[in-house]
């Protein structure tokens, strides 16, 4: 339906109170209140609506007039008749909003302190602060023993010694070992056959030596014999 002005705001726990008529026998004044069988504690007076035999009762925290609540419970000011009827209407209590919705609640919402803005953030103590900038960023050392292997370098080369604490990459250009021909350098020749009883022997200076048999008169025991046996 439609309404002048603003229409009711439909906030609020507004809850029916249960009917308490069947204990009303003229004598008593205080009765339990309940909504649903479970015990309210209205804080005041003013937060229920009491009608007796369909008549608005006036809420009084002094008890002199109409009603009062304490604690659970609704004392009158004079004992309803047996025949009276009741209806009460429990209001004004804190309502339960449940989650929000997604988008529906911004910094405006918030309780926090300080204030909002793209320099600032939402502490733990709800409290807007600002960023502190000190010092996350991470510079590497260059100490000795600190540095980073070098860039550059390719295929074949290593790493050696440039000065303390520092390697460079370097070319590898000794790694094929030539042995000397000259005299005094020449390998030991491997034999041909059996070479048990032989001697090795030289014709001659920057000759290769080779194995032969020991002439007649001429000890095996010796290792090497230089001249011909011949």
């Amino acid at each position: 339906m439609a309404y002048i002005g603003n229409s009711p705001a439909n906030v609020g726990n507004y809850q029916i109170v249960d009917d308490i008529s069947s204990s009303f026998n003229g004598v008593l004044t205080t009765f339990a209140l309940t909504v649903s069988s479970s015990s309210i504690s209205p804080v005041k007076s003013g937060q229920l609506l009491v009608g007796l035999n369909g008549v608005m009762q006036q809420p009084d925290d002094t008890g002199t007039n109409g009603f009062k609540v304490s604690g659970s419970n609704i004392i009158f000011s004079s004992a309803p008749t047996s025949s009276s009827t009741f209806w009460s209407v429990y209001q004004g209590q804190n309502v339960d909003v449940g989650t929000p919705s997604n988008s529906t609640v911004g910094t405006s919402e918030l309780s926090a302190t300080g204030t909002a803005s793209s320099s600032t953030y939402l502490r733990g103590d709800n409290t807007w602060a600002v960023i502190v900038d000190d010092d996350t960023i991470y510079t590497h050392p260059t100490t000795a023993g600190n540095k980073h292997v070098p860039t550059g370098g390719s295929s074949g080369q290593f790493l050696k010694y440039d000065s303390s604490g520092t390697a460079v990459w370097a070319a590898d250009n000794d790694t094929v070992y030539t042995h000397p021909t000259g005299d005094g350098d020449k390998h030991v020749p491997a034999a041909s056959g059996s070479t048990s009883g032989q001697l090795l022997t030289s014709t001659g200076t920057g000759s290769v030596p080779t194995w032969q048999d020991a002439p007649q008169g001429v000890s095996n025991s010796k290792l090497f014999y230089f001249g011909s046996f011949t």
